[in-house]
Formats: structure tokens, sequence, C-alpha cells
């Protein structure tokens, strides 16, 4: 399959699975309110932070060897399918027994029985990502785009449905467990692995394995350490408040994997030929065009953020918007952070992203103990923004002689200047009798234009684009 193809199938992948977590958070906060959503936002944070010690451990080593070496991949299967099912269950049995304590601990005892049952995912899930990396691995991305939007799907039906028909958070946290399972057994239909034309498949490291688990959980740590110190030290109703503002702020995040998707590979065959100069200029545009993108999202919140708090998830959240500000900017720092460490990665610097994220955690863990009492949800979202602006600094210097020319640009400076100037033309339109949508587009569009003005984009960055996606 070509690559443009492949690259558009998986950013279909990623658009509708978004667009999916989106509907069912939108869905979910109007039929339960603050206090139920902000139970339902809790445990699913959790749930994804431990979720992730099994899936980025086996998963990524099918994806990884078996993609380097398809024939050997039954061989693969076979040496590791059973060990994720020992490290799932173990994971599992693990959540299940420390479910009480972790509800001791956010002094809330109605949480061991949701965290127990939200559990049950962790086996099926896990077991669901393993076979999707095996069709990665195998380069069957019409599979995979299928197997990726049937679990989406199935998300949104079975957690709304079971809701509607009057289960509650009990019924969000078991349709979440059925969508697992309705993709998983499609998963195992779509399993054929070509026979093996050597018994023996390479073995990833164990420290490559450890260091891989322990940086994706560290990442996405970043997105849920705040919203348990605001569960910690704050009341039921601004844990619901805080879990609105962040499903909207990790927008950023989601949609610059598309963004990564595109552009990456390139710079994967780039490295791989020892192609110096053509590395350095995906790597700029990499950061610039996230940049673009990242700027004009931040100035339609600074502006919008009531607006956009009332259209998703309705007037009873609408005490959220000053913490979407806030928290918008924090992550887009952090997509920035993650996206520089997807470079560092490609460059084999997975040892160094370990390090980075290892003690930023520690430091986001400090933050919150000492912000969120004083600060109460201001002091959440202002640690997540530390952290963010200290991962993006140290990210940014490992490969700075990389980004160097970028760095000592106009293009900084001149994205900035227009994003001031749009924001302006936002806040002007802003109290205009207008939908917010209509008041995003102008915007937008002023925003497109004056970057094609000042040449900050131009037609080589369109036909970029077009070849990147297959058009």
């Amino acid at each position: 399959m070509k690559l443009g193809r492949a690259t558009f199938l998986l950013m279909l992948s990623q658009v509708i699975f978004l667009a999916s977590g989106l509907a069912v958070n939108f869905g979910l906060a109007r039929l339960f309110g603050v206090v139920d959503y902000g139970n339902f936002g809790l445990v699913m944070s959790i749930l994804v932070v431990v979720e992730l010690f099994v899936i980025t451990g086996f998963p990524e080593v099918i994806q990884k060897f078996g993609g380097e070496r398809p024939e050997v991949m039954r061989a693969l299967v076979r040496q590791t399918l059973w060990r994720q099912i020992l490290y799932a269950l173990g994971v599992f049995a693990t959540f299940w027994l420390t479910a009480p304590a972790i509800a001791n601990f956010f002094s809330d005892e109605a949480l061991a029985s949701l965290l127990r049952l939200a559990s049950i995912d962790i086996i099926i899930y896990g077991l669901y990502k393993y076979f999707l990396g095996v069709q990665n691995g195998l380069h069957r991305f019409q599979q995979y785009t299928l197997l990726g939007i049937t679990y989406s799907l199935a998300r949104v039906f079975a957690i709304v449905g079971l809701v509607l028909l009057g289960f509650s958070v009990p019924g969000a946290l078991l349709g979440n467990i059925i969508a697992s399972a309705a993709a998983l057994a499609l998963a195992l239909f779509f399993y054929r692995a070509p026979k093996p034309e050597s018994e023996y498949p390479p073995a990833a490291s164990g420290m490559w394995v450890v260091q891989n688990v322990i940086y994706f959980v560290g990442l996405n740590a970043f997105f849920a350490i705040d919203l348990w110190f605001v569960k910690l030290f704050l009341s039921k109703s601004e844990v619901g408040l805080y879990v609105s503002a962040s499903v909207l702020a990790k927008l950023s995040y989601f949609l610059s994997i598309a963004l990564s998707a595109v552009l990456l590979p390139s710079l994967a065959r780039a490295l791989t030929k020892n192609e110096t100069q053509r590395v350095r200029e995906l790597t700029q545009d990499t950061l610039r065009y996230l940049l673009i993108f990242l700027t004009l999202l931040n100035v339609l919140v600074f502006v919008h953020a009531q607006e956009i708090i009332e259209l998703f998830f309705g007037a009873e959240f609408i005490l959220a918007a000053p913490i979407l500000r806030w928290l918008t900017l924090g992550l887009s720092l952090v997509t920035i952070m993650a996206v520089v460490n997807t470079i560092m990665i490609a460059h084999n610097m997975m040892r160094s992203c370990f390090v980075i994220v290892s003690a930023l955690v520690a430091l986001d863990i400090m933050l919150n103990l000492y912000l969120v009492p004083r600060l109460h949800m201001q002091g959440a979202a202002l640690a997540t923004l530390i952290v963010g602006l200290a991962g993006t600094i140290v990210s940014v210097l490992y490969i700075f002689r990389d980004l160097r020319p970028l760095l000592l640009s106009f293009s900084i400076p001149r994205i900035l200047g227009i994003s001031a100037c749009v924001a302006i033309i936002a806040k002007f339109i802003a109290a205009l009798p207008v939908d917010f949508w209509v008041k995003a587009m102008v915007a937008a569009g002023a925003y497109f234009v004056l970057l094609w003005v000042s040449k900050e984009i131009n037609v080589v960055d369109l036909r970029r684009l077009r070849e990147s996606i297959g058009i």
C-alpha cells in the first residue's frame, strides 16, 4: 500500500477515535451532570494510565519487530502472546486488589466498586491492542483502520446506550468493556499471520521494553495527575468541572497525532538513508506546522472559552471556562514536547525521553501538591502549564542543532504576531449575535490568509500536505 493511502487510513482511524471519544464525553456530561460525570472521568483517567502498562509493552514489540520482518510475525506471536495474557492478568489482579486502597486514598469508598468493574477492560483491551498491533506490523492498514473504527463506534453506542437505559456510571464502564470485546472479536477474525521463514524472530531487550512502557505511561500521566489531585483536595463538583475542561484541552494532543502520522514516516526514511539535510527540514516543518495549529487553537479558546464549554457541555459546566484557557495552553506545550520526543525516538534517543518524562512526572506531583490546595483548580492547570513548558524547553535542547534554523528565523515571531492580530479580530467579533462556528471560521480564515500573505505558508506546504495524504 502506498504511504499516502496508509497515512490517510491511519489519520481516518484517529479522527473517528477522537470524534467518538468527544461524543461519549459530551453525551455523558449532559446525561450525568457535574458530579457523576466527574466520577466517570476520574475512573477512566486511572484506567487509561493502568492500561498503558499493558498496551505499550508486547504490542509495541509486535509492531516494531513484526513490522521490520513480517515473515516472522507468526513466530513473534507464538513467543509473546502467552506473555501478554499472563502480564495482563497480573496487572488486572493488582489493580483489582488495590482498588479499595485507591478509593481510600481519594476518600471515596464508592470508587472501589467502580474501579473493579472498570478493571475487567484491562485484559480485553490489552488483547485487542495486541492483535491491532499485529495488523499494523503486517502493514494491513485497511484492517487496522476498520478495527479502530469498530472500537470507536461500539464504544459510543454501548456506553451511551447503557446509560440511556438507566445504568448510570456502572453502565458506562460496562459499555467500555463491551466495546473492547467487540473489537477483540473482529481482531481475532482478521488474524492471519504468514508462515514463518525463520523461527528466530528478533528479540527486544528488556530495557527497551521497560523504558518504552514507562515513557508512555509517564507521558499520558500528564493528562491525569492534575485531575487526581483535584479529586484529592477539592469537591466532587470541581472534579466534574475539571474533567470537562481537560477533555477539550486534550484536543491539541490527539490532533497532533495525525500531524505526526503524516510527517514522521518521511523522517524515519530520511534517517535510514542518512539524509541529514532532509531530516532537519522535516524536523523544522513538523514543529512549524504544529505551532501554526496550536496558536490558532489557543486563540480561539482564549476568546471563546465560555461559548465552547456551554456549547459542548451545557451551562452547568460554565465555571470550567477559565480552567480551559490554562489547560489548553499547558497541554499544547505538552503536545509540543511529545512531538519533539517522537522525533528524538526516531533518532534512537528513547533513553533520553525516558529520563525527561520520569523527571517531569516527579515535578508534576510536587507542583500539584503545592498548588492545588492553594489555588484550587487553577493550581492544577498551572502545574500542567509549568511542566509542559519545562518539558518543551528540555526536549528542544536535545535536538537544538536540527531546530536552530527555525528557532533563529522569523517564523516563530511571525506566527505569534499573526495570532495576536487574529486574537484582536476574534475579540472584536465575539460579541456579534452569530453562532460560535461562524466566529471560529472567520477567525481561522483571517489567520490563514495572514499566514499566506506573510509567506509563512506557501504552495510548497500545500503540496506537501496533498502528497502526505495521497491526494
